[in-house]
């Protein structure tokens, strides 16, 4: 993940520089900061999720046999195994398919201010993990559905964090002008 992120951020500043100097945008530096660390999480799901995985490239995963299309299926799998001795991968894959997109749902309506109805959210939050999904197939990738419905969840929660972070800011903001 740190290779694609230290080759990815030169082109990252150069489009920012060209955007901004072109549209005449003032700098904000936090503003730009929470861009950049939005850009850095999409490159490091990037490279975990869209990437070949060296099992892949060197022909080790058969990504047909092992794809699940059969809902929850795995998240049944998983929970059956939480007390046993496979209860860390379990938990891991459960916890780190929710964990790993809970940002995508804080940063896409914090960014772009059209997307932060509900509805608009949903949408979105189905059609990233389903891109990602549908890219891994044509990639010779395992798939697996309960992912989409792990992914979704966790987007999803994000947004609600960011919706309750949103009223939080605007309840003080508020109550400081009214003081």
């Amino acid at each position: 993940m740190l290779i694609y992120c230290i080759l990815f951020s030169p082109l990252y500043f150069i489009a920012r520089f060209l955007i901004i100097k072109n549209k005449n945008i003032p700098f904000n530096g936090l503003h730009e900061l929470w861009y950049y660390t939005f850009f850095l999480y999409c490159v490091c799901i990037f490279s975990q999720t869209i990437l070949p995985s060296k099992e892949v490239l060197l022909g080790y995963e058969d990504a047909v046999g092992s794809s699940n299309f059969i809902l929850f299926e795995t998240i049944r799998l998983y929970l059956s195994k939480l007390g046993g001795p496979m209860h860390t991968v379990a938990l891991y894959n459960l916890v780190g398919n929710i964990v790993l997109f809970v940002p995508f749902g804080f940063y896409i309506p914090s960014i772009f201010k059209q997307l932060q109805s509900f509805w608009k959210i949903c949408l979105v939050a189905l059609a990233i993990p389903l891109f990602i999904e549908t890219t891994q197939y044509f990639i010779g990738r395992s798939i697996d559905v309960d992912d989409v419905i792990l992914n979704t969840l966790a987007i999803l929660i994000g947004y609600c964090l960011f919706y309750v972070v949103k009223r939080l800011l605007n309840f003080h903001i508020y109550k400081a002008e009214k003081s």
